[in-house]
């Protein structure tokens, strides 16, 4: 992630502050080690470490900081909008996502539950275009429930170094905690949970900061966990659709809009999908995000600006328009 921004930032000629989140410091250190031996100009890339709250919002309203690259949670990305705004500097948001994934009733069920679920439990869920909300047509519902609960149930959860480990542990202490407080919000508010939401025992997981594959059904548009970004292995199944117009209602109806899933063998009906859901990115019969080819940002909350492509590399510019007569009589 450091690299989508710096590498562009760099190819235009400017100077870089990387500031990693403190929790995960070391990397940014070590990419500070091997840019030290390529020779260039001293100050180019800078790496400094700290809180958020403060090297972050020091850096965030400098103004020797012309520009803030930034992604993260909805929360810090507005703090980070306030900061910016006392020195009106340029800003580009990666924040959060409440991503939808619709299956409609003529949709390759097992390939679409094949592919969101590995992308739902990749990096445990601790991805910003993960699926937030999963809206099956009534027709194939109770198939596409039978599917998911199966592909969460073969999941291999377990420590990171085995090879065999599809899904380690959360981040920290401080986020597992925040994550079970949505599962239990889930139960709290009449979501059914039909499978995990419990903390493992088994070794080595009971030292970890593990949260095990979850499933919640009928979770409604005004729950807590069928609004906000969990960023957890939690899936959230919403109430059965039976029309593509609500159902795009229903998807639309979220302060986020970074990306979003369609899943249908008619070409005609995804295109129609695809051009009214309002999301930065609408991926059709497929997962993820594409590459640093592709533009990569969200609508509302889910930021502002893009990464990869011209797109991604224009944010990195000033544009200066310099005007010369040249119909001026040489003296």
């Amino acid at each position: 992630m450091i690299i989508q921004k710096l590498a562009p930032a760099l190819i235009l000629g400017n100077t870089c502050i990387i500031k990693p989140p403190s929790i995960d410091s070391l990397p940014a250190l070590k990419l500070a080690e091997l840019l030290d031996t390529l020779g260039l100009p001293s100050g180019t890339v800078n790496v400094i470490t700290g809180p958020g709250s403060t090297v972050g919002e020091a850096l965030a309203s400098h103004r020797g900081v012309g520009m803030v690259a930034f992604t993260g949670s909805c929360e810090t990305g507005k703090t980070i909008m306030a900061l910016a705004s006392q020195t009106v500097k340029r800003l580009q948001l990666e924040l959060g996502g409440k991503n939808p994934v619709i299956i409609l009733d003529d949709a390759d069920v097992g390939a679409a539950v094949s592919a969101m679920m590995m992308f739902q439990f990749a990096n445990s869920g601790q991805i910003c275009a993960a699926p937030g909300r999963f809206f099956a047509h009534e027709k194939v519902y109770d198939e596409f429930l039978e599917k998911v609960t199966a592909a969460a149930k073969k999941m291999v959860v377990g420590d990171p170094m085995d090879e065999k480990t599809q899904m380690g542990p959360l981040v920290s202490a401080e986020h597992r905690d925040k994550v079970e407080g949505y599962i239990k919000s889930g139960i709290d508010e009449g979501a059914k949970l039909v499978f995990g939401g419990k903390r493992p025992t088994v070794p080595p997981m009971n030292k970890g900061y593990y949260v095990t594959p979850t499933i919640f059904t009928n979770v409604t548009q005004k729950m807590k966990i069928g609004r906000e970004e969990i960023f957890g292995p939690v899936v959230c199944v919403m109430e059965k659709f039976n029309s593509d117009d609500k159902v795009i209602e229903m998807a639309n109806d979220t302060t986020f809009g970074l990306t979003s899933y369609v899943w249908t063998r008619d070409n005609e009906r995804a295109m129609r999908f695809a051009n009214k859901i309002a999301a930065g990115t609408v991926v059709l019969n497929n997962a993820g995000s594409g590459g640093a080819e592709l533009p990569w940002g969200g609508y509302k909350e889910s930021g502002i600006g893009k990464e990869g492509s011209l797109y991604g590399l224009y944010e990195y510019t000033n544009l200066k328009r310099i005007q010369v007569d040249l119909m001026t009589p040489k003296k």
